[in-house]
């Protein structure tokens, strides 16, 4: 009797041309399906076909139908789970800005702006000549830059590192500049990223943490002293991008040291409304969670956490998204954590802080945060704008 072995799947390789016109040609075809069985009218108004974009000739298209298919949830589940699903079954591996793989999902990272990323550091040059404080800056690659090569077979895949590298170049010493994608490489095989969202884990902040708290002067806490806890499970951005249900579920952690320091009081100073009392993590009344404010909250300008350490070392921390996790590692070593998040920075940074009161400066975002052109002024005295 012969046994028939199941080959282990090999995505074909295809151009980028090539992942256009399979997504173009099954998304009119499933356009029209959904058309015949009573799908929203609206559609028609999209046409058959996507615009040319040097991106991806289907993003712009999706774009404009997820727009209208959002007020219309059903549907819009329905033609982005089916899209996905037979782009593909036909050969395909990408839908818009996103890599379809088994493993994990992957964005298509955007070119970045180095006319705004030197900006930026010459933002954070100028601030630490003013101040003087030690400060050090951590730039996160997309997790593209980890996985790309192995899951998309040799597809071409845009690396962020070479403006990244410039970057870091054009920041003067001493300021500490932590060199994340060596830092990380070396444990590409353990859950350094979502496999559902663009943002990195939180064992991966906690390896990054670990680097850079040493260059800090201070002796990170031993990952064997931490109990971790599985607070839930969740399906990030780019699973809301193309429903594609074949990759895992991402997990959201919580790691606590019953030795370490604990948190006494948490501010938060949202740019247009009342200071309001937080807890560090933040769960949903029906016990779930959800990452987008489960570490730290809403989004807000500014955040005062302080602990029951009496060392007064007081952090001064500049972040995006990318920061939150890392935080609960971070407040082990401080009395006080100022954060601003530069995303949502609407008052100068004299009206937010006493900068001379701190003792040290950590700056801490993804690659196309500081490739904003609104970064810069995150570092300086006047309104941001």
């Amino acid at each position: 009797m012969l046994l028939k072995i199941k080959q282990v799947r090999r995505w074909k390789k295809q151009t980028v041309a090539e992942q256009a016109g399979i997504a173009r040609r099954f998304s009119g075809r499933l356009l029209w399906a959904v058309l015949l069985l009573g799908g929203i009218g609206g559609l028609v108004s999209l046409g058959m076909s996507p615009q040319t974009s040097s991106r991806n000739t289907s993003a712009s298209f999706l774009e404009k139908a997820d727009a209208r298919l959002t007020a219309a949830l059903p549907v819009r589940e329905l033609f982005l789970k089916t899209l996905s699903n037979g782009v593909v079954a036909t050969g395909g591996n990408r839908i818009g800005d996103v890599y379809l793989t088994n493993n994990r999902l992957l964005e298509c990272p955007q070119s970045l702006d180095t006319a705004a990323m030197t900006a930026s550091a010459d933002a954070i040059d100028q601030f630490y000549q003013k101040y003087q404080i030690p400060t050090t800056v951590i730039a996160v690659p997309p997790a593209g830059e980890f996985y790309a090569s192995d899951l998309l077979d040799g597809m071409s895949y845009p690396s962020q590192m070479p403006a990244i590298e410039s970057f870091y170049q054009a920041i003067d010493l001493p300021i500490r500049k932590i060199d994340v994608y060596h830092v990380l490489f070396t444990a590409t095989e353990d859950y350094i990223y979502y496999r559902t969202d663009e943002k990195w884990s939180c064992y991966g902040a906690y390896c990054v943490y670990r680097n850079a708290i040493q260059r800090m002067g201070f002796a990170p806490i031993s990952y064997d002293q931490y109990v971790i806890t599985h607070a839930g499970t969740f399906r990030g951005n780019l699973y809301d991008s193309c429903l594609y249900d074949r990759v895992t579920p991402d997990m959201i952690d919580v790691y606590s040291d019953e030795d370490g320091s604990k948190v006494t009081d948490m501010t938060a100073y949202p740019a247009n409304g009342e200071p309001e009392q937080r807890e560090l993590y933040q769960t949903q009344p029906d016990g779930t969670a959800d990452l987008n404010t489960f570490y730290l909250g809403e989004p807000c300008e500014k955040l005062v956490i302080r602990t029951n350490l009496n060392n007064q070392k007081k952090l001064l921390l500049f972040k995006d998204d990318y920061a939150d996790c890392m935080v609960p590692f971070l407040l082990q070593h401080y009395s006080e954590i100022c954060i601003l998040d530069v995303t949502q920075m609407e008052h100068g940074l004299s009206e937010l802080a006493d900068v001379s009161d701190y003792t040290q400066v950590l700056i801490l975002c993804d690659a196309d945060t500081f490739a904003d052109t609104k970064t810069a002024s995150a570092f300086r005295e006047g309104k941001n704008t």
